[in-house]
């Protein structure tokens, strides 16, 4: 009675047949239709996967072009001191030091192709390649001349062209040289060689077949490309969706439109490079990525539809064993299925991981100051009149959020270099010896650090940031030339008049002195200027005491160098000399701002940040208009708007960042103060270089207010 049943009976020989003929359908029908949605989704990634590989070609390239640029810009600001704002004649008797000074700068990099400092009226002052610079050379009808004659920019970029001298290609990028009373005094350019981007594009592809990478202005014109630049001239047409999107303000995204010059239908990225009017684009054809979808089929169709036919053919000759077949088949259908969602799952683990390292950190900080605003905020919503002592420590507490949040975020832009400086007020005596633990681990166990203060040394007004790093390029310097072991000895202390260069008042003197093996007389006058190294080639990028000069300068100081061979070498930093508390011993006021009682004009293309502004120069008495571009701002003070003052970001989207409009406002509004704030040193440097007033991102309500009180009392004083 307990034994299984037997099944003998044609209900049952036909069930079991019945069941057979299904699973022999299925083992057609299914992979038939499983292969179809698998090969429609790897259709669909095998696309995004292409777009995904462009954008990291473009990211690549664009990091890679910045690069360029950065050393462009370098080269551009030390030909700038170089020549000031000296005339023609005076730039021709200086011709020979110039020109070796130049090709000094310029040698150690091979893919500058040159670099010249053209007049007013567009001839050659000086050049790196030429002695003395050829004479009927005329570059008065050239794009960027004329863009800088009419003032449109302090900055240009050209197309490649080709070079009149040598017949190579070329693309420059230029900067407008200003005369002491404000006019046209002619510009410096450099050329980089397009086929070293060209070569860098051409390694980044990887041989991929069809992979085109171009560099291209925002007009359509060639920079640099790579399989070849086309000829001259040859542009982009004013319809192209490319050109369509990056007018309309896109800095990155994906595309698929036939290429301007072959035709071809391509997948690809594009990414703005920076704040240039730039954009690499990369584009693989899209017939190469569907003939790799085309093989990916191929193989999936050669494992699919032979084992498909083979189970239907298993079903049909084991009819008479169907239930235990189908059941064998049932288990090994879950199996591979649960083993697919396991991979799954691991993958997709995988990426999260990945995207939680490189935002873990950042996010937990942020996450904290905003919690503390966001607590703080509540309590003082719940209660509206919270007793003084209650409201005054949870306006610290936020206030200190938002100082740390800024410190944060500076800490990342210094990281880009791209941050802008924050000097202040800092105590030697308490400062230097906290720095030990900083440089120590620089210096390695073989050298001995020594630090040493006077009691009697005044503070000194710096970047905390950019003299941390000072001092870690100098450690860095001296652990080179110590490889061994050695001492390392920072002293810092006052300079008497004698001694202190310039006579300009009392001064601080930060010295770092090694053991090491010291450099020679000859190349003492080399060692500041940028890209100078003595160390082998790739263990030195010749921008550390670069740096330290430039800190020095910045602040108002000097930097000198002692060295001789065998005896070491001493760097000498030296700061004007601060008579008051640094800003952490002085006394904190409550916050409060000066009446100004005037009408101020806020460009700002951030609609929260001029929000926030707003109340803050109401509090002091303004009547606050806003515009959201320069463009804005000229209407409407064309249109006959009463403005006492204006106050513009530097970084705006259009034809005119906030320098520009500064310069046109300087122009055709000439009593009219401006007042600039910016959160990039680069800008800052600029806008200073213009004689523009300057203010930091993020910025206190009282310092913002006291600034352009004192814009105000200027404008009142020169009428």
């Amino acid at each position: 009675m307990n034994a299984p049943p037997v099944f003998t009976s044609s209900h049952s020989r036909q069930r079991t047949l019945h069941w057979l003929g299904v699973v022999v359908a299925m083992a057609l029908l299914l992979p038939t239709l499983l292969f179809s949605i698998v090969a429609w989704v790897r259709y669909v990634d095998a696309f995004r996967e292409a777009e995904t590989r462009m954008d990291g070609y473009a990211r690549v390239a664009t990091e890679h072009v910045l690069r360029v640029f950065d050393t462009t810009e370098a080269l551009t600001e030390r030909a700038l001191e170089l020549v000031g704002d000296a005339d023609d004649a005076s730039v021709r008797a200086r011709e020979r030091e110039l020109h070796e000074q130049l090709k000094r700068m310029t040698t150690p990099l091979p893919h500058l192709q040159s670099m010249w400092v053209f007049s007013a009226v567009g001839t050659p002052l000086v050049s790196d390649r030429f002695y003395p610079a050829p004479k009927t050379l005329d570059v008065s009808d050239r794009e960027y001349f004329q863009w800088h004659r009419d003032g449109r920019g302090p900055d240009f970029v050209t197309e490649a062209l080709v070079a009149r001298v040598t017949g190579e290609r070329f693309f420059d990028t230029s900067r407008r040289r200003v005369r002491p009373d404000g006019s046209f005094g002619g510009l410096i350019s450099v050329g980089v060689y397009p086929q070293h981007l060209g070569k860098f594009f051409g390694e980044l592809a990887g041989g991929e077949p069809g992979v085109v990478i171009v560099l291209l202005r925002s007009d359509g014109r060639y920079v640099a490309r790579w399989p070849e630049l086309p000829p001259p001239g040859e542009q982009w047409p004013a319809d192209n969706p490319l050109l369509l999107r990056w007018s309309a303000g896109e800095t990155s995204g994906a595309v698929t439109a036939p290429s301007p010059l072959d035709g071809t239908l391509r997948v690809g990225a594009f990414r703005r490079v920076g704040h240039f009017p730039l954009n690499v684009y990369s584009g693989v054809p899209r017939a190469s990525v569907l003939a790799a979808w085309l093989r990916d089929l191929a193989v999936l169709a050669g494992f699919t539809f032979p084992a498909a036919l083979s189970l239907a053919w298993i079903a049909w000759v084991a009819r008479q064993r169907a239930g235990l077949l189908f059941l064998a088949a049932e288990r090994l259908e879950g199996e591979v299925a649960q083993r697919r969602r396991a991979e799954d799952a691991l993958l997709q683990s995988q990426k999260l991981e990945a995207v939680g390292r490189l935002t873990g950190g950042i996010a937990h900080d942020f996450n904290n100051l905003l919690a503390v605003i966001h607590n703080h905020v509540f309590l003082l919503r719940r209660e509206p009149q919270p007793p003084p002592e209650t409201r005054a420590n949870a306006l610290a507490a936020v206030e200190r959020a938002v100082a740390s949040g800024a410190q944060l975020t500076r800490q990342l832009l210094a990281f880009s270099r791209r941050q802008a400086l924050h000097p202040q007020v800092i105590s030697l005596q308490q400062r230097l010896p906290q720095l030990l633990a900083l440089v120590k681990p620089v210096l390695g166990a073989g050298i001995v650090l020594h630090c040493t203060v006077a009691d009697d040394t005044p503070p000194i007004e710096v970047d905390p940031a950019e003299l941390e790093l000072a001092l870690l390029n100098l450690a860095v310097n001296a652990k080179d030339a110590m490889p061994q072991e050695g001492h390392f000895l920072i002293e810092a202390g006052p300079l008497t008049p004698s001694e202190a260069e310039g006579g300009g008042g009392a001064m601080v003197e930060i010295s770092a002195s090694d053991t090491g093996v010291g450099i020679e007389s000859a190349l003492l006058d080399k060692v500041f200027e940028p890209f100078f190294t003595t160390k082998p080639q790739g263990e030195g990028t010749g921008l550390g005491l670069s740096q330290v000069y430039g800190l020095c300068k910045r602040s108002g100081g000097q930097a000198r160098i002692d060295s001789r061979p065998g005896a070491g070498t001493t760097v000498r930093l030296q700061f004007p000399a601060v008579q008051c508390l640094p800003a952490s011993e002085a006394p904190q006021d409550q916050p409060s701002l000066v009446p100004l009682n005037c009408s101020v004009l806020i460009v700002e293309d951030n609609a929260e940040l001029a929000n926030a502004l707003e109340p803050v120069l109401a509090a002091a008495g303004c009547e606050v208009l806003h515009a959201d571009s320069a463009q804005s701002a000229l209407a409407l003070l064309d249109g006959g708007a009463a403005v006492d003052l204006v106050l513009s970001d530097i970084v705006m989207p259009g034809t005119h960042d906030g320098i520009a409009l500064a310069e046109v406002l300087r122009s055709a509004y000439p009593a009219l103060p401006v007042v600039l704030m910016t959160g990039y040193a680069h800008d800052l440097v600029r806008a200073e270089r213009q004689h523009f007033e300057v203010l930091p991102k993020p910025c206190p309500p009282a310092l913002l207010v006291s600034t352009l009180v004192r814009a105000q009392q200027r404008r009142t004083a020169s009428t």
